[in-house]
């Protein structure tokens, strides 16, 4: 149990709330403009990768990715977390942390490699084999990565971090359009996303100068397990739900259905998860340090959820309310049926982004434990309601599925993170509500538009309505959450 008594100024490794503050703040800034440039230059790319590409190549892809990406989840250590939650001499456990990624990796690629062609028999794909055995290459670099690049997190060098995070994305995007125009196939997505993947691992050496060594001290690892084993257990729930669908719609409906899915989540969930990200990468190591002093503690923590809920619930209503013209625009009428799939997942959005903090919360205050349960009931709704929905509705039923059993659950992580953090549900509810409002406003005003005054939607009238729903929302915005511009303004001076 940690003492949630305020620790005596000086003490030795003391990290003053305001400095931290401020680092926080610039820290959000850096990690903020990585997410704005990462989703811009995404959201390109994806647009003409789908009119360049079928929902076969994508599914191709995503069911290779579904493999690696569950692999890593139903294995994965949580040594990374652990070691920014560790206020004590944590380099120390770099050596061991990083040894233990390295044989996991390793071996998960080998493993892959060998039954590539007994899972590409289960999606009945046979073109599943080269591309699952050489997109498993990310394996081994991600294993290779320099450990030390954690320190980038830990102490708020987020301006190293976003050079870490924005130098690969820079070469994937015209690598991957150059590749999809020239090969036209699946092999554009892989050889891009393997480009990027090593120019990641090579930077992580060039950027920190720790260099790391085989350490196979068990006794170390056991100790970063000791708190990554809830990461883990929370990590295979999180890709059994994500990954584990993927695999599911493959099998039940084939691997096109699951390009639809994967595309419907690119200009959906991905988009909105992109915030989620930058609160996770920000919020975790400050509510680490903030944890044992309460008032600031719970101060970041309303504050993150009013900034987060700010910005998310417009953009979820706006793709909502927004995504079958752009659909028709964008990327033309052969993706008209991931409309319908974008609109669910943004409901399922709306309750990320209100328990994005809570999550961040449990585990930097050292009790990962309470997400993994929370995780497990939401997987066991999803378990309970995919194949029935799915069955019935096709790829409509499964996103429905995925939204249930993120909402259901929600609600007992936010109660308790009241509890956590010591705030009332006036407190808690008073910055969710207010965007809440300027939301329902800006969608309104919007369907009013549409179906009153434009009529016909083209490019242009388009972006009018994406500039009407950002005018609508600032000005209501103004109105009701009168801390709104006061939660602005104070972030804009702790940055300068």
């Amino acid at each position: 149990m940690h003492d949630r008594r305020r620790p005596t100024a000086g003490a030795v490794g003391e990290v003053v709330p305001d400095s931290v503050r401020r680092k926080v703040a610039r820290g959000a800034l850096w990690v903020t403009v990585a997410s704005i440039c990462a989703r811009a230059a995404t959201l390109v790319s994806s647009v003409v990768l789908a009119r360049v590409l079928e929902p076969s190549d994508f599914g191709l892809l995503a069911v290779a990715m579904a493999v690696i990406t569950f692999s890593q989840g139903a294995t994965q250590s949580g040594f990374e977390s652990a070691l920014i939650q560790k206020q004590n001499r944590p380099e120390d456990f770099l050596n061991a942390a990083w040894t233990v990624e390295l044989l996991r990796c390793f071996t998960l690629f080998a493993i892959i490699f060998s039954l590539a062609p007994l899972l590409a028999s289960f999606f009945d794909e046979p073109r599943v084999i080269p591309v699952l055995r050489v997109a498993s290459l990310t394996l081994v670099l991600q294993g290779l990565r320099n450990i030390g690049a954690v320190y980038f997190r830990k102490h708020f060098d987020f301006h190293k971090q976003f050079a870490l995070e924005i130098a690969p994305l820079a070469l994937y995007v015209p690598l991957v359009i150059a590749l999809a125009l020239l090969l036209r196939n699946v092999w554009a997505l892989v050889w891009a996303n393997l480009a990027a993947g090593l120019l990641a691992c090579v930077l992580t050496y060039a950027m920190h100068q720790y260099r790391p060594r085989l350490d196979f001290n068990l006794k170390k690892a056991a100790n970063l397990f000791g708190f990554g084993k809830w990461i883990l257990g929370n990590s295979i729930l999180v890709m059994v739900r994500d990954q584990g669908t993927m695999v599911f719609v493959g099998r039940l409906l084939g691997v096109p259905t699951v390009g639809l899915l994967n595309r419907a989540d690119a200009f959906s969930t991905a988009i909105c998860q992109q915030l989620n990200d930058v609160v996770w990468k920000v919020a975790y190591p400050a509510y680490s340090h903030l944890h044992v002093y309460p008032r600031e503690f719970k101060s970041a923590y309303l504050k993150t959820l009013h900034i987060l809920t700010l910005v998310g619930l417009p953009m979820a209503g706006g793709i909502f309310v927004l995504s079958r013209d752009f659909v028709h625009l964008f990327l033309t009428d052969k993706w008209l049926a991931i409309a319908p799939l974008i609109e669910v997942l943004c409901l399922q959005a709306v309750a990320s982004f209100v328990s994005t903090p809570a999550l961040t919360a449990f585990q930097a205050s050292g009790k990962p434990d309470f997400v993994t349960k929370v995780s497990l009931i939401g997987v066991l709704l999803l378990a309970a309601a995919i194949y029935p929905l799915t069955s019935n509705f096709g790829a409509t039923g499964t996103v429905w599925a995925l939204c249930i059993s993120a909402w259901i659950p929600a609600p007992i992580l936010w109660f308790a993170s009241m509890k956590l953090v010591e705030c009332s549900f006036m407190e808690w509810f008073k910055p969710i509500g207010s965007s809440m409002i300027s939301t329902c406003v800006m969608v309104i005003s919007i369907v009013l538009v549409k179906t009153y005054v434009l009529m016909q939607i083209e490019m242009l009238e388009f972006f009018v309505l994406v500039g009407l729903g950002m005018s609508v929302y600032a000005a209501v915005t103004l109105l009701v959450d009168k801390t709104a511009k006061q939660e602005i303004a104070g972030y804009v001076r702790a940055t300068i």
